[in-house]
């Protein structure tokens, strides 16, 4: 038998098959909200028989996208968050959220006219724009806001979360030199540029509990 019509288990989570569904922009939420849209858009895909779809990205903060991303930063979410899971499992498929930080490739278009967050104060070679360097305080925020968020995933019924760490966005920001110049416990050396990639990813262990399924997306 292919191997990819097999299934696999994630931590403690049974998946029928090998096939997933990568999260994609799709600009369809209204001011963070599921929509119908995207309610019918997945229920479809649902139906084709992949094991696991990720929807998202989703935001952790209001500085972490904007509001034609879905939102998982605050609790009204979830009952948008929960219709969304429910169509994708009772179409035959596990659900998970994609969560992320767009850090410096976020605009201040976006967000009010405020600069976007990151690392360091180096422009985006995507939007032109130079970020505001984040303070120790905004990164211990930011690391509790990924754990709250991946909280709101799991009540609203989905079966993992997906922490998205590459492609420029701000876990993967800390981990370049090329982002990354800062001087205290999160730049420099290697073992202090991927501190704060790992101490999300405890922090939101330690929200969800140790069954749920964590995926992270380098």
């Amino acid at each position: 038998m292919d191997p990819l019509f097999q299934p696999i288990n994630i931590n403690f989570l049974s998946v029928k098959n090998r096939i997933f569904m990568p999260a994609m922009h799709l600009g369809m939420a209204n001011n963070f909200q599921v929509t119908d849209q995207i309610v019918d858009f997945y229920t479809e895909r649902a139906k084709r028989g992949a094991g696991m779809i990720s929807v998202g990205y989703a935001t952790i903060d209001e500085m972490s996208g904007n509001s034609l991303n879905i939102g998982a930063h605050k609790d009204e979410f979830i009952e948008g968050l929960s219709r969304l899971a429910s169509a994708i499992k009772d179409n035959g498929a596990r659900s998970c959220v994609q969560l992320n930080h767009s850090g410096r490739y976020n605009m201040s278009f976006f967000l009010n006219g405020e600069k976007p967050v990151a690392p360091s104060a180096i422009a985006s070679n995507l939007t032109r724009e130079v970020p505001r360097e984040l303070t120790i305080e905004d990164i211990k925020i930011i690391i509790k806001s990924f754990a709250d968020a991946a909280l709101r995933v799991k009540k609203a019924g989905f079966d993992a979360v997906e922490v998205l760490s590459g492609t420029g966005y701000l876990i993967s920001e800390f981990l370049s030199t090329i982002t990354n110049k800062r001087t205290d416990e999160y730049g420099g050396s290697f073992e202090n540029r991927i501190r704060f990639g790992i101490e999300v990813m405890l922090s939101i262990r330690q929200a969800v509990g140790e069954e749920f399924p964590i995926i992270v997306r380098m």
